[in-house]
């Protein structure tokens, strides 16, 4: 399978909310490496926070950015 299909895959999981361990990525997108899908995704600017468990596995999860855009209307107003 496509590495960029993969890694959107894996995007769109961290957009929903929930939080995730490599080896569940791995077994939810059929990949062997979700690891390398993260460090693509950081890179690409998106914040992916972790935490190591007890067990020594990495809980990761994304955070969205707190800073709101503005929609500027074709009348001047903004949203």
């Amino acid at each position: 399978m496509n590495s960029t299909i993969i890694i959107a895959r894996i995007k769109a999981l961290f957009l929903s909310g929930n939080k995730y361990t490599a080896k569940q990525l791995n077994a939810l997108c059929g990949f062997n490496d979700s690891r390398k899908a993260i460090s693509v995704l950081r890179s690409s600017g998106m914040n992916i926070q972790d935490i190591r468990l007890d067990n020594h596995c990495k809980l990761y999860w994304y955070v969205q950015d707190l800073v709101q855009t503005s929609i500027q209307f074709d009348g001047g107003e903004s949203l």
